[in-house]
């Protein structure tokens, strides 16, 4: 079980500056695109820039924009490990997931609040895990919403208990605890790291955190 630091930046400055702020203790980041025809903020979003990277990140890439088949061929770039899809951003989502297989990278699927669970059942075959996000698509800072318990108990018990899971949007010190009953492989936080004074220091915190209730379960 692993906690992913989240970049919700508005430029890839910000983007380099919040990577950097933590690199010393993690090469794996989450990264945010986001735009406003699907979630409710706007975020960087040049995939050129993402060959500016040091090439020993290992970025998750989550995908909250409008796309076609085609232009995820764009994102995979070589720092690229996953690529985070949401199925109601694409009209050809089958398409789209299939594209996707063929970058050779993790694909994963993003459950948004409003999706209901059963309709990504029938793309469990192309994918490799699935992101339940305790809040709507778009800026960090939101409050985690209580009926994604409900959602990952249907990822743990209608899908699979081993299945590959990561949780996103909303987590922090006082509900850390419960989100690590559901086992997930990822647990990715944004503004408990780095909307505080010291992001390398609320990191460490919030790894301690894990590591203690894992080990008392």
């Amino acid at each position: 079980m692993k906690i992913i630091p989240a970049i919700n930046a508005e430029n890839f400055d910000e983007v380099v500056k919040k990577i950097n702020a933590l690199k010393e203790l993690t090469q794996e980041f989450h990264l945010d695109v986001a735009a406003k025809d699907f979630a409710n903020t706007e975020t960087w979003r040049n995939f050129n820039d993402l060959k500016k990277l040091p090439a020993e990140l290992k970025i998750d890439l989550h995908l909250m924009l409008r796309l076609k088949p085609q232009e995820i061929l764009a994102w995979s770039k070589p720092v690229i490990k996953r690529l985070i899809l949401h199925l109601e951003a694409s009209d050809q989502p089958g398409g789209l997931l299939r594209l996707a297989k063929r970058t050779k990278k993790e694909v994963w699927l993003g459950l948004s609040p409003l999706t209901e669970p059963i309709k990504i059942e029938k793309y469990l075959k192309f994918i490799d895990g699935i992101l339940v996000l305790g809040v709507e698509p778009g800026k960090a800072g939101q409050e985690f919403l209580i009926k994604t318990y409900d959602r990952l108990t249907w990822v743990k018990t209608k899908i699979n208990p081993k299945q590959k899971l990561m949780v996103d949007g909303g987590i922090k010190k006082s509900n850390l605890e419960q989100i690590t009953k559901f086992s997930p492989d990822f647990i990715v936080i944004a503004s408990a790291i780095y909307d505080q004074n010291d992001p390398l220091k609320n990191y460490l915190e919030l790894l301690k955190l894990k590591d203690k209730t894992c080990s008392s379960e």
